[in-house]
């Protein structure tokens, strides 16, 4: 079983683990590629291109010129836990045991618009590049063009027959998965909460549920999707009406 998350715009490189030793990204050299383009965007172009204050755009033109593929241990942090998100509050990756960072180093990874596809132990320096904006480079008219089957074939190479790959992730990464050419089932998940009576989506819940599907997951050494379903942190319960064969819908 893989999962797939989304990575987070908050990050956090002071953040680290004694649990995992450092590996360098799959996609490092295909990082590096993108940035020698990002480094020459200007602050203003940051700004337009990520919809971001002249603030941010100025921090994160400052992150581009400092980027490395090879960076050292202060400059860079295990991708599980350098972005510290919603999604990853409700991982809270530093309270797992070294059991549960061992199962998710094997069966979690994060989509990046940056560094492609990270497994936890990962070194990523601070970055702002998401995967939906529309950054032209190269031949490349954006960033799933460049990405799309680099990370499904790196899923299709990493997972045996018969594995499932649950998606945790944002629609906005997830498209960069070619499902059609994934040899491997996908489940989909919704989250819903009970609001005066009816069931409603709301956001900020439903990416901190994404976390805790993947820390219930790690904890629980959970390998087949029975296992998923019996999900129950924070109130949440499986809602089988809901729920299909390739959706797991849960409810609190």
């Amino acid at each position: 079983m893989k999962i797939i998350t989304s990575p987070a715009k908050l990050m956090n490189v002071e953040n680290s683990t004694d649990f995992l030793k450092s590996t360098t990204p799959k996609f490092i050299e295909e990082a590096a590629f993108i940035q020698s383009y990002l480094k020459h965007k200007s602050p203003k172009y940051l700004s337009e291109l990520m919809e971001i204050s002249s603030k941010l755009a100025d921090e994160n033109w400052e992150r581009n010129q400092k980027w490395k593929a090879k960076p050292t241990a202060k400059e860079s942090a295990p991708a599980l836990f350098a972005f510290s998100g919603e999604v990853y509050r409700g991982l809270d990756a530093k309270t797992l045991n070294k059991e549960a960072v061992d199962y998710l180093q094997k069966n979690h990874r994060m989509l990046s618009g940056l560094y492609g596809l990270l497994k936890p132990s990962d070194k990523v320096m601070l970055y702002r590049l998401e995967m939906g904006r529309h950054f032209e480079f190269d031949q490349y008219k954006n960033l799933y063009e460049f990405w799309k089957d680099k990370i499904t074939d790196q899923l299709n190479s990493e997972m045996k027959k018969g594995e499932i790959l649950l998606h945790l992730a944002s629609n906005e990464y997830g498209k960069v998965i070619d499902r059609k050419k994934l040899n491997h089932k996908v489940i989909d998940f919704d989250f819903y909460e009970m609001k005066d009576g009816k069931l409603k989506t709301i956001v900020v819940y439903t990416k901190h549920a994404r976390g805790l599907v993947v820390r219930f997951c790690a904890e629980t050494n959970a390998k087949t999707l029975d296992d998923v379903k019996a999900f129950n942190y924070e109130g949440y319960l499986i809602n089988e009406e809901k729920s299909t064969d390739t959706k797991l819908v849960f409810t609190r």
